[in-house]
């Protein structure tokens, strides 16, 4: 148990590092990245088995800690699929009444962070900056009733627009009879003059509402990919 915990908070670290220093040298993070992903591999296999000799306890702080390693994995791999550049960001609050609205990061003016820089996590979009404080950064999120996001079905390439509604997103501006099904997944489009970069995984198609006779447009319920009442890191492009 010990040596599994020792190693877990060795990976840990080491994904921290580089997730979170300002600095960088290429083949040392090249080296570092190496190590994680091996040694997670061999880690996978020796927790993969009946763990009948831990108590409760032990159980909560190994299954914790393989989870907060396997997050931090997932964005690493994500930053080095991005092609734009990118800071990673803790989230550091939010209001409980407003749970679906905001979150506050760790990074600020300071860290370079501006008003209308996009924040994701490896499964989609999160929202985007909308106050920016010395070390900090208030985000809105994709389900905010003020937020609207030009979308895109993946599938059938009808465009529309994605607004907030707490838990969940509305498809909107998609007239009668166009070609969408339950399930379909939804991007950006790309078209609020750069704001969010084309192609970042919004959600899937929950269901479409019935329409009344004298509609024009359907109504279309959206669920975030991201899971937005979870979030521990973020990353937010530049």
């Amino acid at each position: 148990m010990k040596k599994k915990v020792f190693v877990l908070v060795i990976l840990i670290l080491i994904s921290l590092f580089l997730l979170f220093s300002k600095r960088r040298a290429p083949k040392l993070e090249e080296g570092l990245t190496a190590v994680i992903y091996l040694p997670a591999k061999v880690l996978a296999k020796t927790t993969s088995h009946p763990r009948e000799t831990l108590s409760q306890g032990e159980e909560r702080l190994l299954l914790e800690l393989e989870r907060e390693n396997e997050r931090l994995r997932s964005l690493l791999k994500l930053r080095e699929r991005l092609t734009h550049r990118s800071m990673a960001a803790l989230v550091i609050g939010r209001e409980p009444t407003n749970w679906f609205n905001s979150i506050l990061l760790d990074k600020g003016r300071e860290e370079g962070v501006e008003e209308n820089f996009v924040v994701i996590t490896p499964e989609g979009l999160v929202g985007r900056v909308n106050k920016v404080y010395r070390n900090s950064c208030q985000v809105l999120l994709i389900t905010d009733p003020e937020s609207e996001i030009g979308a895109l079905i993946e599938r059938s390439r009808v465009q529309g627009v994605l607004q907030g509604r707490k838990r969940d997103l509305i498809l909107k501006y998609l007239p009668l009879g166009a070609d969408v099904r339950e399930g379909d997944v939804i991007t950006t489009s790309g078209l609020e003059e750069g704001l969010f970069p084309k192609g970042l995984v919004i959600g899937r198609i929950k269901r479409i509402e019935a329409s009344h006779p004298q509609d024009l447009f359907l109504e279309i319920i959206v669920t975030p990919k991201a899971n937005l009442s979870r979030l521990e890191e973020v990353l937010i492009l530049k």
